[in-house]
Protein backbone atom coordinates (compact mmCIF):
# COMPACT_ATOMS: atom_id res chain seq x y z
CA UNK A 1 0.00 0.00 0.00
CA UNK A 2 1.57 3.04 -0.70
CA UNK A 3 1.51 6.36 1.70
CA UNK A 4 -0.54 9.50 0.65
CA UNK A 5 1.82 12.62 -0.44
CA UNK A 6 1.61 15.74 1.74
CA UNK A 7 3.19 18.88 1.20
CA UNK A 8 4.91 18.21 4.70
CA UNK A 9 6.49 14.59 2.90
CA UNK A 10 7.61 17.03 -0.06
CA UNK A 11 9.34 19.38 1.92
CA UNK A 12 10.92 16.94 4.47
CA UNK A 13 12.52 14.76 1.21
CA UNK A 14 14.35 18.24 0.22
CA UNK A 15 16.05 19.36 3.78
CA UNK A 16 18.75 21.24 3.18
CA UNK A 17 21.66 20.47 5.88
CA UNK A 18 21.52 23.05 7.87
CA UNK A 19 17.31 22.80 8.34
CA UNK A 20 14.87 23.55 6.74
CA UNK A 21 13.89 27.22 5.98
CA UNK A 22 9.94 26.78 5.07
CA UNK A 23 7.75 24.14 7.23
CA UNK A 24 3.59 23.73 7.30
CA UNK A 25 1.43 25.52 9.53
CA UNK A 26 1.02 22.79 12.37
CA UNK A 27 -2.94 23.57 13.06
CA UNK A 28 -4.72 20.44 11.67
CA UNK A 29 -5.95 21.31 7.83
CA UNK A 30 -3.96 24.23 7.27
CA UNK A 31 -1.53 23.39 3.98
CA UNK A 32 -0.05 27.22 4.33
CA UNK A 33 3.60 27.45 3.85
CA UNK A 34 5.21 29.52 7.01
CA UNK A 35 8.95 30.27 7.76
CA UNK A 36 8.00 29.50 11.52
CA UNK A 37 5.36 28.78 14.20
CA UNK A 38 1.80 29.51 12.45
CA UNK A 39 0.44 30.80 9.51
CA UNK A 40 -0.96 34.39 9.76
CA UNK A 41 -4.05 33.41 9.46
CA UNK A 42 -3.50 31.14 13.04
CA UNK A 43 -1.50 33.95 14.59
CA UNK A 44 -3.08 34.95 17.99
CA UNK A 45 -3.90 38.91 17.52
CA UNK A 46 -1.09 41.17 18.97
CA UNK A 47 -2.89 44.21 20.62
CA UNK A 48 -0.08 47.44 20.93
CA UNK A 49 0.19 49.39 24.28
CA UNK A 50 1.56 52.66 23.54
CA UNK A 51 3.37 53.99 26.44
CA UNK A 52 3.26 58.01 25.77
CA UNK A 53 0.10 57.65 23.81
CA UNK A 54 -0.65 56.90 20.09
CA UNK A 55 2.05 57.92 17.26
CA UNK A 56 2.03 61.40 15.73
CA UNK A 57 -0.74 61.41 12.92
CA UNK A 58 -0.81 64.64 10.94
CA UNK A 59 -3.70 66.85 10.76
CA UNK A 60 -5.32 67.45 7.03
CA UNK A 61 -3.22 70.38 5.33
CA UNK A 62 -5.54 73.68 5.47
CA UNK A 63 -5.35 73.86 1.96
CA UNK A 64 -7.80 71.04 1.61
CA UNK A 65 -9.91 72.00 4.72
CA UNK A 66 -13.45 73.10 2.76
CA UNK A 67 -14.04 76.57 3.33
CA UNK A 68 -17.91 78.50 2.77
CA UNK A 69 -18.30 81.72 1.42
CA UNK A 70 -21.36 84.27 1.41
CA UNK A 71 -22.01 85.62 -1.49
Amino acid sequence: MRQPVTLEGVLTGRIRPRGRMLSVCPVPGCTTLTMGGTCVAHDPPVTMTFVRGRPFVAEVPQSARSISFRS
